[in-house]
């Protein structure tokens, strides 16, 4: 698979996405390494680029400046960019879906973020994103990461989506093994 990445330093910009635009990978500011730095997962990439967020994108940054984080970056649980997550395909990419976790794990391995989950219950609009999100959390756990932060959890015990959160929320941990759980008692 053919992936483009841009990192601009004097921007601050790291945005990596498959060459026919069709699905991204990354997208955030990294602005100073020596400052904290969040990584937020949501369930699948929307048509967002450097210039030109969307609400969500803007509201994670707004989340991680409210928390203390000066870089963020956006990572999502399956990659491909589709703006109502119910077009998702019935099957997943398998190449897609490698591609992602290398590039996670590219990411992880590169900045050392804290690790934000927001990807809401749109984790059951297909029941192959419940297996990308247990793939993310192995490479994590194998990254040493014991624990992840959320937002607040949804009635159904999912990391709630942050479009919808206040400004100045507060983020929370909780243990990957305790999600891994809920995640096999769906």
């Amino acid at each position: 698979m053919s992936i483009s990445i841009l990192a601009d330093a004097r921007s601050g910009w790291i945005y990596t996405r498959t060459e026919d635009n069709g699905s991204r990978f990354t997208l955030g500011r990294i602005g100073d390494l020596a400052e904290k730095t969040l990584a937020c997962f949501g369930i699948n990439s929307s048509t967002a680029s450097p210039d030109r967020l969307d609400p969500t994108v803007n509201k994670v940054s707004v989340l991680a400046k409210a928390n203390g984080y000066f870089n963020w970056v956006m990572l999502n649980v399956y990659p491909m960019r589709q703006t109502d997550p119910n077009g998702l395909p019935g099957d997943p990419d398998a190449e897609l879906v490698d591609t992602n976790l290398s590039e996670i794990r590219r990411v992880v391995g590169k900045y050392h973020p804290d690790i934000l989950f927001a990807y809401g219950n749109l984790i059951g609009k297909r029941k192959y994103l419940r297996e990308c999100l247990k793939g993310i959390i192995g490479i994590l756990k194998s990254m040493g990461y014991d624990d992840v932060l959320i937002i607040k959890l949804t009635k159904s015990g999912n990391p709630v989506h942050p479009l919808y959160q206040p400004k100045n929320s507060k983020f929370e941990k909780v243990l990957l093994d305790d999600l891994l759980v809920r995640l096999g008692s769906d």
